[in-house]
């Protein structure tokens, strides 16, 4: 049965509330008081209240709106009590985020209707939620297990016949068969079979590397102010030695974000475009750092193919990718990104496709955190 908070400031109402709720078997929490029941709620956080509206000091709306404001009991729903029953004053309840209104006096058959209806919405949310988190954790180990079981049956693989090689070799050494043809060939198999344990071993890696970056979002996030210029140093120090032209635009000298994190987003752009954007002879990957109303705008496009036939939700969606199976492209990289940005950087960004390939607008807000 439910735990249920009841707030009226006349002791009768609640004496008759508590004997119909009781009766039912529900556990009930009683308030004389608005200012009772907040104390109440910060230690037994009940999953149902039923408050009364004209109460002295603070109301039941007023009630209503201070428990919506912490995101801790935003979701309790609240069944208001009042001997008022014109539209305006139910139309007033329900848009402080009531859920319901029950009229005095009060008829129990239609207090307990009520009750056990709202019981049943918290029970189907409850149900929706574990059904799409069992959804995701399905989703994800399989995701995980072909990720890494890929490349390490790949590396096993590998390994056996590296070691096949070698006993071979010294079989032929022990019994003076070995000729030097025999040994070049042994040398060059063994090679390949190493490295394609090692490239295996890499993907495993930057895999779980992958997986660190997603524990980033969790973490407590430390803004700090960032010089722009010597950021975009240090990027272009970290990318000097691949094969890639960065283009860089600074007219937004300073930022307060997460450097660490902002690093990891603008770095899984850069890799995302060499990984799967095709890019377009000489073009440089372009990052313009702008002046925005309530922060800083960071634009990334990297003149690529831009989505290559997916649409925006199924590059955000964890494993997809269009080089399934290739040594290092996981499909988790926009995913990880954008949830970085949302909730690690408390930023937002869009995603376009304007004949520019791929390309990312990103707002970090100036109180970032």
């Amino acid at each position: 049965m439910a735990n249920i908070l009841i707030v009226d400031d006349v002791a009768e109402n609640l004496q008759i509330l508590q004997l119909i709720l009781r009766n039912e078997g529900h556990k009930v929490f009683a308030a004389i008081s608005a200012e009772v029941a907040l104390r109440i709620v910060t230690e037994h956080l009940p999953d149902l209240i039923i408050s009364d509206i004209k109460m002295p000091q603070m109301s039941g709306l007023e009630f209503c709106k201070e428990l919506k404001e912490s995101a801790a009991t935003a979701q309790i729903p609240i069944i208001f009590v009042s001997a008022q029953s014109d539209t305006d004053n139910i139309v007033a309840a329900l848009e402080v985020g009531g859920v319901d209104y029950i009229t005095k006096p009060l008829k129990p058959a239609e207090v307990i209707a009520r009750v056990n209806t709202q019981l049943k919405v918290i029970e189907a949310h409850k149900l929706a939620v574990r059904q799409h988190l069992s959804h995701v954790m399905n989703q994800m180990v399989v995701g995980v297990a072909h990720e890494i079981n890929t490349p390490l049956g790949t590396a096993i693989t590998a390994v056996t016949h590296f070691e096949s090689i070698l006993n071979e070799l010294r079989s032929a050494f022990d019994n003076q068969t070995l000729s030097a043809e025999q040994l070049s060939v042994g040398f060059e198999d063994s090679q390949e079979s190493v490295g394609l344990c090692e490239r295996s071993l890499v993907r495993v890696a930057k895999f779980v590397k992958m997986l660190k970056e997603i524990a980033q979002v969790e973490r407590p996030s430390c803004p700090r102010d960032i010089n722009v210029n010597e950021f975009c140093e240090k990027l272009k120090e970290r990318w000097n030695n691949e094969s890639v032209k960065l283009e860089l635009h600074i007219y937004a000298h300073m930022l307060k974000a997460d450097d660490e994190v902002l690093s990891t987003v603008i770095d899984n752009l850069i890799s995302n475009s060499l990984a799967h954007g095709n890019l377009h002879g000489s073009k440089p990957i372009t990052i313009e750092f702008n002046k925005a109303e309530h922060g800083v705008q960071i634009t990334y496009y990297d003149h690529g193919q831009g989505l290559q036939n997916l649409t925006v939700e199924e590059l955000l969606k964890p494993f997809v990718t269009t080089k399934r199976g290739n040594a290092g492209h996981v499909g988790l990289s926009a995913s990880v990104t954008a949830n970085l940005i949302s909730n690690a950087l408390y930023g937002s960004y869009q995603i376009f496709e304007q004949g520019r390939g791929l390309e990312w607008v990103i707002e970090i807000p100036s109180e970032a955190g």
